[in-house]
């Protein structure tokens, strides 16, 4: 089936114009039917571990495929665009340091461009380059991506450990924009997840149409939250546990960037430590964010914007533990027993700027109270103050400010 049918038939529920991937995909059939013997790879996230050690290399040249690979893709035939993108990935080697997560020792040869395409915003290259790096003895591959006259992301892929490649890349003037390898598998996407009376979300899943090198293009608004997930099979509507293909943006590459969200930071506590107890639970909040995912009250957290950096936790009357945090602009909660074992979950309104957050607890345990920085209820509790169950209103003084707030 060509690609611009596949694309249209699998997508039909997705709210993707029909067409679109003809349109941007289009550039003749083929010049070269040979077809990618795709790799998978593991992104190297060991610097820091081996910080200082420096490995004996071999004089072994690296497996991967794709960095003698002849160019495919509709624009192969274009020699001009593969000098360009060959160019502008040499240049940002040069001029891009390597972070912490790209321990790169030697770049030692020249990059290839394995692949080519059209974008909405014009040309597209994947590139890949043999390198060496200080946590392994075996040569690495940098692949990347190049569009929007520029290297949008690369990624370092170690040759004994090929089965955690990401292989995605977000690119475009607002980030919607989206190349996924396949990488031998089956990947499958989907957007817009639909919450029902009983408060669990659901997800339409579809197998992602990809050309016969491999290779997913698509264009989906942030907004409509796109899920991308590599396996042998396409997820269940209801399942919210498959791991998820990550964009290297999930942590923005910037000094300092203000967080979405309420735009909170830090750990606040509702109340004091209960006399058995002196300190708080060692609770991760991913941890708490997997328990919700698992009864499908949670949405997958794939980028930096659905992630919050503040949390809230209480004692409870009954002996229970409370932890309340802020996700895709909703508040969520969950509650454990004294031992750690889950007991239920919170699922609270919208988290909204400049207010103070509230979400009433089950079985009569009252309700969280939250304004960071301000002082909060009749004790003035800096940042957050549990209200007991049954207390209609609470007073918040943000910068010495009165404002009362009814509780539901």
């Amino acid at each position: 089936m060509e690609l611009k049918q596949a694309m249209e038939a699998a997508t039909s529920e997705l709210d993707v114009r029909p067409g679109f991937v003809g349109d941007v995909m289009a550039g003749g059939r083929r010049r070269h039917t040979r077809k990618l013997v795709t790799v998978t790879a593991v992104v190297a996230l060991l610097a820091g571990v081996t910080t200082g050690v420096v490995l004996t290399r071999s004089t072994e040249r690296s497996a991967d495929p794709r960095l003698t690979a002849a160019t495919t893709g509709p624009l192969a035939g274009d020699s001009e665009f593969i000098a360009t993108a060959s160019h502008l990935w040499s240049e940002a080697q040069k001029d891009e340091p390597w972070k912490r997560d790209e321990p790169v020792t030697e770049v030692s040869s020249k990059p290839n461009v394995f692949w080519t395409g059209q974008t909405p915003t014009g040309p597209a290259a994947l590139v890949a380059q043999e390198v060496w790096v200080r946590t392994s003895e075996h040569p690495a591959t940098l692949v990347g991506l190049v569009a929007d006259g520029k290297v949008v992301n690369r990624e370092i892929v170690l040759s004994e450990a090929r089965d955690r490649e990401a292989g995605l890349y977000r690119f475009g003037p607002v980030g919607d924009q989206y190349v996924v390898l396949t990488l031998g598998k089956t990947v499958s996407w989907s957007q817009n997840p639909k919450r029902g009376p009983d408060n669990r979300l659901t997800r339409t899943w579809a197998s992602a149409p990809h050309d016969e090198d491999g290779v997913v293009f698509t264009v989906v608004p942030p907004e409509e939250r796109p899920v991308f997930v590599r396996g042998d099979s396409v997820p269940q509507s209801d399942d919210f546990t498959q791991p998820t293909i990550l964009t290297g943006d999930l942590q923005p590459d910037r000094p300092f960037v203000p967080h979405p969200g309420l735009g909170w930071e830090g750990q606040f506590c509702a109340t004091a430590f209960p006399e058995q107890k002196n300190s708080w639970p060692g609770l991760k909040l991913q941890a708490v964010q997997h328990e919700l995912q698992k009864r499908a009250l949670l949405d997958y957290i794939v980028s930096w914007e659905a992630t919050t950096d503040w949390s809230v936790c209480a004692w409870l009357p009954d002996g229970r533990y409370a932890l309340m945090f802020e996700s895709l602009g909703e508040l969520y909660g969950a509650l454990y027993q004294p031992d750690g074992t889950f007991s239920a979950p919170v699922v609270g309104g919208k988290a909204v700027k400049g207010e103070p957050a509230v979400l009433s607890l089950p079985d009569g345990q009252g309700t969280i109270v939250a304004d960071a920085n301000a002082l909060v209820g009749p004790q003035e509790r800096e940042h957050a103050w549990l209200a007991p169950s049954g207390t209609k209103e609470v007073t918040v003084r943000q910068k010495g400010v009165p404002k009362v707030i009814q509780l539901p």
